[in-house]
């Protein structure tokens, strides 16, 4: 009672739908950006990504583990990014997936973490978009190279930090992803 099953933000069925037609638009922007060259696509969608969403430190946005927060909020934790990257590539015919599992932080802590999977040229490389985000505290300077540390790598480089788990409860269904380059694009 008192309950709905609508998410933080939206109120109603029409809420839903304008959302909806939101996320088309913001797609159908950024498709109008692409060239068809799986490589130069993958890193404009990327590149998108990282230039416009802010990371959500406190995980409190609308929408911050959706696409919604991600295209429209443009703030959202590593779900978003890699939601919002799978739909992308998806709606232009780019193989991708996303990949779950732990990752090492720049303090050395474990934490949950999700990445993407994308093949460019047959052959399936990592990209962590959030990763390639990074917070800045105040007026720091990101060096460009910085916002392609985790770009189509391969697992030597992506398992130094990212560890991926296919099974995430106890008795749970074990996934199966794509096998990954050994070595960066």
């Amino acid at each position: 009672e008192g309950q709905t099953y609508f998410a933080k933000g939206f109120n109603s069925e029409y809420d839903v739908k304008v959302a909806f037609q939101k996320i088309e638009k913001q797609r159908d922007y950024i498709k109008s950006k692409l060239t068809g060259n799986t490589y130069k696509d993958v890193k404009k969608i990327h590149d998108f990504l990282v230039e416009n969403i802010e990371y959500d430190e406190n995980s409190e946005s609308i929408g911050t583990y959706t696409i919604y927060g991600a295209l429209i909020e443009k703030k959202c934790v590593c779900e978003g990014y890699t939601r919002a990257f799978k739909y992308l590539a998806d709606s232009v015919g780019i193989k991708s997936v996303i990949m779950q599992g732990t990752a090492t932080n720049n303090q050395g802590k474990n934490e949950k973490h999700a990445w993407n999977a994308v093949s460019v040229g047959g052959t399936w490389y990592l990209l962590d978009a959030t990763w390639d985000d990074p917070i800045i505290v105040g007026r720091g300077v990101i060096l460009q190279s910085t916002h392609y540390r985790y770009f189509l790598k391969g697992s030597k480089t992506f398992d130094k930090d990212h560890i991926l788990e296919t099974q995430f409860t106890d008795g749970g269904k074990k996934f199966t992803y794509p096998k990954i380059s050994v070595a960066d694009y």
